[in-house]
């Protein structure tokens, strides 16, 4: 409640457009979802890059110049990546660099 006595806004509005989680009492059909395995054909490591993967490598470049010395920076200039292979290289190298402690480890909950 705020001073005037109201609920706060965020509160209505979820209410009002009904963002409730739902209620799982009674029946219920479950349906199936088939998952589509993608053809062989889909990986492609010669494949040249797209743009979405060149977008990609230029984020990971300024993110690899803000936040790392000069020394300590992979190396590897953009035009000089071709293939999707070698644009999977050189993020793995950046991400190893920014991030050395490797990703963080989820803690399992204790069943109950």
């Amino acid at each position: 409640m705020n001073e005037a006595g109201n609920k706060p806004a965020s509160k209505r509005r979820r209410k009002a457009i009904g963002l409730r989680a739902p209620k799982l009492g009674g029946d219920f059909t479950a349906i199936p979802i088939h998952i589509l395995i993608p053809p062989a054909t889909a990986m492609n490591k010669n494949r040249p890059i797209s743009s979405l993967i060149k977008a990609q490598l230029l984020h990971i470049q300024h993110a690899e110049s803000a936040r790392l010395p000069k020394d300590k920076r992979v190396g590897v200039k953009l035009e000089d990546i071709h293939t999707e292979a070698e644009a999977a290289a050189y993020i793995a190298a950046v991400t190893r660099v920014l991030h050395p402690q490797g990703r963080k480890r989820s803690r399992r909950k204790p069943r109950s």
